[in-house]
């Protein structure tokens, strides 16, 4: 018999690790430029972050993308900053 709950848990855990992976990226965000983001200004689609902010915003963090990538692929893969 189909167990609803089993099927259920692959969802938080996947919205666990989607919450953290925002998580960390604001923290280094904030590190390498001193520009604090919303969970809600990010979006991630297989492994590409989406920015939606000012473009003011998205400038400063696109000037040190490369240092943003580096420090967040040392804990998880993260392929662009767009």
């Amino acid at each position: 018999m189909f167990n609803i709950s089993s099927f259920l848990e692959k969802f938080s855990k996947n919205l666990k690790n989607n919450s953290f992976l925002k998580g960390l990226i604001i923290d280094v965000v904030k590190n390498q430029t001193n520009i604090l983001l919303k969970e809600e200004d990010l979006e991630i689609k297989e492994g590409v972050v989406f920015i939606t902010s000012s473009p003011g915003v998205k400038n400063k963090i696109f000037i040190h993308k490369e240092n943003i990538l580096i420090e967040i692929n040392k804990t998880n893969k993260i392929v662009d900053l767009k």
